[in-house]
């Protein structure tokens, strides 16, 4: 395999959330920046392409989705990008500030810079580029405003999800690959305008080693797949290197950079698990058209928890629908009608990412206050969707049941067990915590790690404490941080 040599000032791994946005603001002020990203070009729908057809044909051609099991009680899956853009390429595009009551533990943990105020600035700037506003009725859909429906009637707090899709036609296929590249991922927005401002991109390019020498960065080793398929080593020289390969795989490639001696990398583990419940309503609704998540509630944010809608087309929700036989195609025959949401929780438990050679895995076991406040979620959602005027009810779950009545939903979820419980995450965090002790955290509030000069983590792994809301923002604006102040100390 023949070797490339390339130098340049800072050294981007990833593209995603957390990496693209770093891309972005050094290259802009004039150094040279080389960017690195394991995966393929994401692809997209064509116009009036099957929504299902077109979701098999892009994933098939990108392998953009991968997943790592979690080892422990209950198993999960956790799902992640794995293509130029990362994770902001294949999710809904939901945009949530961080809360203020987590920015305040932020702050009595000593990352004293996270004032409401100063996040606020960067959340706007990043909102205007992208730009991110609320779901309009127009591309909501019906889902959304029978979900908003259940929750007006209640009482609670919530509203229409915003979103860095501006121009959004609801058509429904945000996480395929948006037709008329509405949704504003980061392969859409920050990528181009890194490489407008001399970035070099290498596709299909894996960072295998961060070089590092006497307490300071030197640059990366990768292997990189040109478009040919011809394979190189790629070794490049850099002072600065900013890791954005998201919350399981900085940690390895951290851990095979560093070895075992900073023993904090891969703790913390955060899942940001959520539990779903599913509903069937007599009207048509047709959840797949639409905005897939277009509405929120928020009445029990200060619990940890936020409610979100979905939407499932039919080939995949059948795995939702619960019962088997007649009783299922009764069910199914109903699809027109059905919708459903899920609760995230922002969850105590704490876990660990180990790998096996370069294949990463994940020990977590969910705590039993965490599992109470995932039942005590579902049963909200619950409560949303019979106020609406949902006829069944249920969750997702091993041992699934049908609730015609909010009582008969809560008896059964009192008796589910934690092992019947169907979780997982597509917000894996905190693997690379950041705080103020270099014992029990691997960067600082600037982002750049306590013993490394040079070297800085910029996606979720930096995350002290779960986000309770989707974290793609507070990722984004985390990373605009690291890259200003890292500019300003220059």
């Amino acid at each position: 395999m023949k070797k490339i040599y390339d130098k340049a000032d800072v050294v981007v791994i990833g593209t995603g959330a957390g990496g693209a946005p770093f891309a972005k603001e050094v290259a802009e002020k004039g150094l040279k920046v080389i960017i690195l990203e394991r995966g393929k070009d994401f692809l997209k729908l064509e116009k009036g392409e099957n929504l299902f057809e077109g979701a098999v044909r892009v994933f098939s051609k990108t392998n953009a989705f991968r997943g790592s099991i979690v080892i422990g009680n209950p198993p999960m899956v956790i799902g992640y990008g794995f293509c130029t853009g990362g994770s902001t390429a294949i999710n809904a595009g939901t945009c949530f500030r961080p809360p203020s009551h987590i920015l305040k533990k932020w702050r009595e943990e000593g990352l004293e810079i996270f004032t409401e105020e100063y996040i606020n600035k960067i959340a706007m700037d990043v909102e205007a580029f992208l730009p991110v506003k609320e779901v309009d009725e127009k591309a909501m859909g019906r889902g959304g405003k029978v979900f908003a429906r259940g929750i007006k009637n209640l009482g609670w707090s919530g509203g229409p999800v915003k979103r860095n899709a501006d121009g959004c036609l609801g058509c429904g296929a945000c996480v395929a690959g948006c037709p008329v590249d509405a949704k504003k991922a980061t392969h859409l927005s920050y990528l181009p305008s890194a490489l407008k401002a001399g970035a070099t991109l290498y596709k299909m390019a894996k960072a295998e080693e961060i070089l590092i020498k006497n307490g300071r960065v030197e640059g990366v080793n990768a292997t990189w797949i040109d478009e040919k398929g011809k394979k190189w080593k790629l070794e490049i020289r850099s002072t600065i290197v900013a890791v954005g390969a998201g919350a399981v795989h900085t940690p390895v490639l951290l851990k095979r950079s560093i070895g075992s001696s900073y023993g904090v990398i891969g703790k913390n583990f955060r899942l940001h698990p959520g539990g779903v419940v599913g509903a069937i309503f007599d009207e048509e609704i047709r959840c797949w058209r639409g905005v897939p998540q277009s509405y929120y509630c928020d009445e029990f944010l200060k619990e940890e928890m936020i409610l979100l809608l979905g939407a499932i087309p039919p080939p995949l929700g059948a795995n939702l629908i619960p019962g088997f036989g007649i009783f299922h195609k009764e069910l199914m025959a109903k699809y027109t009608g059905f919708i459903d949401a899920g609760v995230l929780v922002s969850d105590t438990s704490c876990g660990e990412v180990l790998s096996i050679g370069k294949i990463p895995f994940i020990k977590y076991k969910l705590h039993n206050h965490d599992f109470i406040k995932l039942k005590k979620g579902m049963n909200a959602l619950a409560e949303i969707f019979f106020s609406a005027g949902a006829k069944y009810v249920f969750p997702l779950s091993q041992n699934g049941f049908v609730a015609k009545t909010l009582k008969e939903f809560k008896d059964g979820m009192e008796r589910l067990k934690k092992e019947e419980m169907i979780c997982g995450s597509i917000h894996p965090m905190g693997t690379a915590k950041m705080g103020t002790d270099p014992e029990n955290s691997f960067v600082n509030q600037f982002l750049e790690s306590h013993r490394i000069k040079g070297l800085f983590v910029v996606d979720a792994s930096v995350l002290p404490t779960s986000t309770v809301v989707n974290p793609q923002e507070t990722i984004m604006i985390l990373s605009t941080h690291a890259a200003r102040s890292f500019l300003s100390r220059k």
